[in-house]
């Protein structure tokens, strides 16, 4: 797996977003069970400090006020727990219970003389310097319950300090500590076993991400060998159809249709190719003979004419076929030649009429117009609609027997400006009626074995139409004619 890769950088994010939740979901835990038992300990030690105090006073009552406060505390926090006292026996087994219960026999104890500050009595176990810290305790502090941290001789202590007084009389503070390796240790342990486990879970999501990524980057994967592979010569290949993830099935679909464009786009390059090729062959093949008899044979000055006025026409042909190629290749892949303007159609077919009438006269066929009276508003290029509609009604004519008729009618029909050029002509059999608009294609009329033109004056004026965001339709049936319907869009006056 390559560092560069999208595999590695997916993976190594996934596993570092995934590490940074655990361990802020691990360390939330650490921190909740730390203060659970760190709460735990402070109830612990309160509830210690309280039942020593019970304890305690409880002894007092017990003697009868024959041993004084200091003496009978000091024999109470003995070890041995020796006390003189009525009903001895029956309180030393109820402090015994008591002390293991509690824990009390790990535990330091310290008591404070609230009047003076001074520690007056501590068990046998109290570290080096206790003493010293809870003679500090003001009395200020000593008027209600206190925990702290404290460390002596490098050992962490969690300690309470609970005031309390003696037989009803002289305040004093109990202090207890408890030593906090055991709380430690657990935390210890709980700590190694999440660092633990939050590095075998990243390991583990290494694998698995890395798993996941290539199974979702798979159909990249198969796009990259199919581009590899894609020539000219076989735009066949696709992407097969798998059950992948939504981007994924997009991105193939995508890919695909690409392939689909650049399949037809060559076929239509090579037919183009075809087509300009056998048109540019038959002008230059005319002048190339006329000029080949021109310079072989001893021809009159009135022949040396006719051969320089075919070849200047032939010339003039070329010339026209690639202006409408040039204008046919803006039109697909640059609309912004158009100069877009507001336009009244109804004016627009007046002016137009009166040239196309000259057209059609002279060739002896009746024209006709119909417009609506009021304005019919379209945006438009004046110059290339002017040559979309002569394109149309020249055509018209061309088909168009002597005394024959066209119809040309302007309206308005659900947001579009409609007009129909219709003729009483030979008409166009369906299987021409898909191929009329294609690039050189020209329709064969009968008795004839050509129609005078370059076959790309209906193709250009579909350009146009499309390009104002219209196009063009054509209705015929043989013997009856033909209509071409061009829509545009219409705007609000």
């Amino acid at each position: 797996m390559k560092i560069n890769s999208i595999r590695f950088k997916t993976t190594i994010l996934y596993s570092c977003i995934l590490g940074v939740i655990l361990v802020l979901f691990s360390a939330f835990i650490f921190h909740s069970i730390k203060r659970i038992l760190h709460e735990n300990t402070d109830q612990e030690l309160r509830l210690k400090a309280e039942q020593i105090a019970a304890t305690v006073n409880a002894y007092g009552e017990m003697s009868g006020g024959k041993l004084p406060p200091m003496s009978l505390m000091k024999q109470f926090l003995s070890d041995t727990g020796e006390v003189v006292s009525p009903g001895k026996d029956a309180m030393d087994k109820l402090w015994e219970k008591h002390r293991w219960l509690l824990g009390a026999h790990k535990d330091v104890f310290l008591i404070t003389d609230v009047a003076t500050g001074s520690v007056v009595l501590q068990s046998d176990n109290a570290p080096t310097g206790a003493r010293s810290f809870f003679e500090r305790f003001s009395s200020e502090r000593a008027k209600s319950i206190h925990y702290m941290n404290l460390r002596f001789n490098k050992t962490a202590f969690r300690a309470v300090s609970y005031p309390f007084t003696f037989a009803g009389s002289k305040p004093y503070v109990m202090h207890v500590a408890a030593p906090m390796a055991p709380v430690n240790r657990v935390l210890q342990r709980l700590l190694v076993a999440m660092i633990t486990g939050v590095g075998m879970v990243l390991l583990m999501s290494l694998f698995i991400g890395s798993f996941l990524t290539r199974k979702i980057l798979r159909p990249v994967t198969e796009v990259t060998v199919a581009a590899n592979n894609i020539t000219q010569k076989n735009l066949g290949i696709r992407i097969r159809d798998q059950p992948v993830d939504e981007e994924m099935r997009l991105l193939v679909d995508s890919f695909n249709r690409m392939i689909d464009r650049l399949d037809r786009s060559f076929a239509h390059i090579n037919e183009f190719s075809s087509h300009v090729a056998h048109e540019l062959k038959t002008p230059l093949a005319i002048i190339k003979g006329e000029l080949e008899l021109a310079v072989v044979g001893e021809n009159t000055p009135e022949e040396n004419k006719r051969v320089m006025l075919v070849a200047l026409q032939e010339i003039d042909r070329l010339i026209k076929i690639t202006k409408d190629l040039l204008l046919l290749a803006k039109f697909e892949y640059n609309l912004n030649i158009l100069k877009m303007e507001r336009m009244d159609l109804v004016a627009f077919m007046k002016e137009l009429f009166e040239h196309a009438r000259i057209l059609a006269g002279e060739k002896g066929v009746h024209i006709e117009l119909a417009v609506p009276e009021d304005p019919l508003w379209i945006n438009g290029d004046a110059t290339h609609l002017r040559r979309l509609f002569f394109n149309i009604i020249h055509n018209a004519v061309k088909f168009t027997p002597t005394e024959g008729k066209i119809e040309v009618m302007v309206k308005a029909a659900d947001g579009a400006a409609v007009t129909s050029v219709k003729d009483n002509g030979e008409g166009i059999s369906p299987a021409e009626q898909l191929k009329i608009f294609d690039k050189f294609y020209s329709v064969r009329k009968p008795g004839q074995s050509d129609v005078p033109g370059n076959g790309l004056g209906l193709c250009m004026a579909r350009s146009i139409a499309r390009a104002h965001g219209g196009d063009i339709v054509v209705e015929s049936e043989l013997k009856k004619g033909a209509t071409f319907l061009i829509e545009l869009p219409s705007v609000h006056g």
